[in-house]
This record gives structure tokens, sequence and C-alpha cells, in this order.
């Protein structure tokens, strides 16, 4: 999946990226993940190993992990490819019959990581944290509070008690 959304699945085996390079961007993306995604499922990733603990084939959030994996690993490999660009890019100018070149490479690749699997990536990772159960905690976050000890009439600190020691707050045993 990796390769084709690289558009690296050449059939004559002339890939831009190694199996190994491609293994390390996506164990990479799998470490990155937890970090930005609310899965069920508490995933450990052993990037030394190449390992992913549960094996996400027989978890029920198993199938997300492996689509954000893929996702995550086109964009990182997109940025990588858009700083290697910006580094290069630049003017280049002869002195014999004079010729200015600029290069549009790294704008085209700008539009990339801005319309391609990056945005993808923010887009979906979005979705899936604030689905159902993540509403309903930002409802619950985000809704006027009321608590069930809070009486403003008695002018009680923050802890419930009157602040009888503070002069400035002007309080006595017996009241105001």
């Amino acid at each position: 999946m990796l390769r084709t959304m690289l558009n690296d699945a050449g059939c004559g085996g002339d890939n831009k990226y190694s199996t190994q390079r491609l293994e390390e961007l996506l164990i990479t993306s799998a470490y990155l993940l937890p970090l930005e995604i609310n899965f069920d499922t508490t995933y450990t990733i052993d990037v030394g190993a190449y390992t992913i603990s549960p094996n996400p084939d027989g978890e029920s959030d198993g199938a997300d992990l492996i689509s954000f994996m893929v996702l995550k690993s086109a964009c990182l490999s997109d940025e990588s490819n858009f700083r290697t660009a910006a580094l290069l890019q630049g003017v280049s100018a002869r002195v014999g019959p004079a010729a200015i070149q600029t290069s549009t490479y790294g704008a085209q690749l700008a539009t990339l990581l801005n319309e391609g699997p990056c945005k993808a990536f923010e887009e979906l990772k979005k979705e899936y944290n604030f689905s159902y159960d993540g509403k309903k905690i930002i409802r619950a976050v985000m809704t006027p509070f009321a608590s069930n000890s809070f009486n403003p009439t008695n002018m009680l600190g923050s802890m419930g008690e009157a602040d009888l020691q503070n002069p400035i707050r002007n309080r006595s045993e017996t009241g105001y």
C-alpha cells in the first residue's frame, strides 16, 4: 500500500525506496501514532525489533492502525522529499550566454503536502479522535459547569472553606 501511495510500485524493480526504508517509515509511523490517535487497543511498538504488539490483525482497531501507519508514512516521505527539494531548489546562473534558471519542484511538492497524504492523515485523525466517544468527552468538558457544593452566598474560597485568616477578605468566624 505504501509503495502505491508513494508512486513507487515499479514493475521492473527500479523502485526509489528500498524495502528496508519503507519498513523503517512504517515502524516509525506506528511509533508516533499513539501520540496522535486514541486507539481502543494499547499498542506497544518496538522500533528496534520492528514489532507491534498485540498483532493489529486480531484487534478491532487493527485495520485503522494499519491505514494510519500507511498514511503517516507517506506523509513523512513527502515531508522529507519537500525538505530535500527546498534545500536543493534555488537559482542557477551561467556566465556564458547568460541564463538564469529557477526550479518550481519545491512549490509542486508543497502543494502535494497541502493536498496529499498529510492532509488526508490530519483530517482522518480528527474524525477518528472526535468520533462518538470523543464527541461525548468534548461535550462533557465544554458544557457549563455546575458544582453541587458551591454556594455563592457563603463567599467561600475555592476549597469550600471560608478563608478566615486572610485580613484582605475581611471575614470573621461569625460572618462577613
